[in-house]
């Protein structure tokens, strides 16, 4: 049973490290080819690629050896952790990237309406805003400035840029536009309210995530103390460790519980994490 969890551990940890492992390996490549050509645009910010995740295979490994050393329940708890803690890194990384790239979008809207007022036309202005605008956000309005150069219409542009970014501002963003652009206004009046209501939710978004911290604390508190619960009772109690990992009712108790605890860890995070960005 023990050498089973381990293989199943060390083989979900290293299915999600393979994703992180290859993308790194592009980011290096691509940041040696700019190197060496010196074609890093003024204002992009050279990230450091992520370490090589595969350290993380390791670290199941040695957390499942320690886990067969304590007892079966602390293996049990390891390596459903060795599963799950990487598939939650990734989304709490994709939910950081969206919420840098809202908090770019005010920025880069005044700069691009500072563009339009010097007599820039719009897809000169957009190169401009992105240009000096970092990643995630500068490439979006890079490439959107480069489609419509090409000669693409910019409702076209701007239609593919709310299709690839569904979200409440970059829709508002493109709505101005678009409109200011139909109608013959002044985009530049247009962006500014865009930049301006931007930043009011932007702000009243982090004063309900800075008045729900202590309700998210809780919630993480309510979501580990069963599993810690179970953990304590199996290193203290050997027939209770030998009830849930060696019977059919055992094992059924464990997918019971663990699916409960993981269906109210879900919805706590709901009712606590705010608006989406």
């Amino acid at each position: 049973m023990a050498a089973f969890v381990v293989v199943v551990a060390a083989l979900g940890a290293a299915a999600a490290a393979l994703p992180s492992w290859a993308r790194a390996r592009r980011i290096r490549a691509r940041l040696a080819a700019q190197s060496r050509t010196g074609s890093t645009s003024e204002g992009q910010v050279r990230r450091r690629p992520p370490a090589p995740v595969p350290v993380l295979v390791a670290g199941g490994a040695g957390a499942a050896t320690t886990g067969a050393i304590l007892g079966p329940i602390a293996l049990l708890v390891l390596a459903a952790g060795a599963l799950v803690v990487p598939v939650a890194f990734r989304r709490r990384r994709r939910v950081a990237v969206r919420l840098r790239r809202s908090s770019q979008l005010p920025q880069a809207m005044e700069r691009l309406a500072g563009a339009i007022r010097s007599g820039s036309s719009l897809p000169v202005a957009l190169g401009e805003a992105g240009r000096a605008t970092s990643h995630p956000l500068g490439p979006e309005l890079v490439g959107m400035a480069n489609e419509a150069t090409q000669g693409r219409p910019m409702a076209a542009v701007l239609d593919r840029w709310t299709r690839d970014h569904d979200d409440r501002d970059t829709r508002l963003a493109a709505t101005a536009l678009a409109l200011s652009t139909a109608v013959g206004a002044t985009p530049a009046r247009a962006v500014d309210g865009v930049a301006a209501t931007v930043r009011e939710r932007l702000d009243l978004a982090a004063e309900r995530r800075a008045l729900g911290s202590q309700a998210r604390a809780s919630a993480v508190v309510l979501s580990i103390a069963p599993a810690a619960f179970a953990v304590v009772l199996g290193l203290t109690d050997g027939a209770a460790g030998r009830f849930l990992l060696e019977t059919p009712a055992g094992w059924l108790c464990l997918a019971v519980g663990l699916g409960l605890d993981a269906a109210g860890a879900w919805w706590m995070a709901r009712l606590t994490r705010g608006a989406s960005p």
